[in-house]
């Protein structure tokens, strides 16, 4: 799913608009990894930057999916996070204070931007809990709760700087990275805070400005990013493991974001300085990069938030303005 000083340049990044850029690819000729002789383990599938990449037209938007075609803007902005249910997808874009809502089987698209009191000021986190979307606002220092209408129901304000969020279905609960207390914290799907745990440190269990969280089964993934490491815990904060050290190199960590964990628990964490995503067993052991850095398909420009659905993998590619969609062929 942060700190002032290490954080800014952690985390959130100046809320600016990069000029849209044409790919350097045609679609036909799709980006696969390893890009050698091997046999392909991942491959480019395709990327969104606003409805109509979906077939979603403007004429269709309504007060519930989208609201009057004319009053909002489209595209994205700097998109940051992402989670995926189902057909389902919802990307945090603090450049444009919204979340973005998508349904590819529907073919509906919502923004969900209040002006009221429940506005958005910096969204950085969504994570889809049943009927529900929670979305932490970092700059607020809360997280809101809406319906899949978009409707506000009700927010949880105890936090410094909420980031990073995944819902764990089995046991209900929604885990919050709250990176300047360095912990993280669990609400019910009612909002009550269940738990919380970590403190600042570099020790085993400790955390320095954790940013983003996923789960895999009963075990919790952190990104501890100031301490370059991925830590894992279990789902009442018992300290199981941890891999990572600093560095630009191959499995190595300068400057890592989104963290999603596929079918097999392999781990996967998006790089920000490098421009790819690295890919670790479930024992931390390098697999695999993929991504490059520019415009085109498959390379990125500060990927961000990831998501893992159905052996797709959603990456928020934040200064290309758009997701991109990557096919797991093979990752063992």
């Amino acid at each position: 799913m942060r700190k002032i000083h290490a954080l800014s340049m952690t985390i959130l990044l100046a809320a600016c608009a990069v000029p849209e850029q044409k790919p350097d690819r045609e679609p036909g000729r799709l980006p696969a990894w390893p890009t050698a002789s091997e046999p392909a383990r991942i491959r480019w599938q395709s990327h969104v930057r606003q409805p109509e990449d979906l077939g979603i037209k403007a004429r269709g938007f309504g007060r519930i999916w989208g609201a009057l075609a004319g009053e909002k803007q489209q595209g994205m902005v700097r998109p940051y996070a992402i989670d995926v249910q189902g057909s389902v997808f919802a990307v945090s874009d603090p450049g444009a204070r919204m979340v973005h809502v998508f349904d590819q089987n529907k073919r509906r698209y919502l923004q969900i931007a209040p002006r009221d009191e429940h506005a958005l000021r910096s969204p950085v986190g969504v994570a889809f809990s049943g009927d529900r979307l929670f979305v932490s606002d970092s700059d607020a220092g809360v997280v809101r709760v809406f319906d899949l209408a978009g409707d506000p129901l009700f927010s949880v304000d105890s936090f410094e700087r909420p980031t990073g969020l995944t819902y764990h279905e089995a046991s209900q609960r929604v885990y919050v990275v709250d990176t300047l207390a360095n912990q993280v914290v669990a609400l019910s799907h009612e909002g009550e805070e269940l738990l919380r745990f970590g403190e600042r440190g570099s020790a085993p269990g400790q955390m320095n400005y954790p940013t983003h969280i996923a789960h895999h089964g009963d075990t919790l993934v952190v990104n501890d990013t100031m301490n370059f490491r991925i830590q894992k815990f279990d789902l009442d904060g018992k300290f199981i493991g941890g891999f990572g050290k600093h560095g630009d190199s191959s499995g190595h960590f300068s400057q890592p974001k989104g963290v999603a964990v596929d079918s097999n628990g392999n781990i996967y964490v998006a790089g920000a300085t490098i421009d790819r995503v690295q890919i670790f067993s479930p024992s931390g052991g390098f697999l695999l990069a993929f991504g490059g850095n520019g415009p085109g398909y498959g390379q990125f420009l500060m990927p961000a938030g990831l998501a893992i659905e159905d052996n797709l993998i959603y990456v928020a590619d934040s200064y290309n303005q758009r997701v991109q969609v990557f096919e797991i062929l093979d990752v063992k």
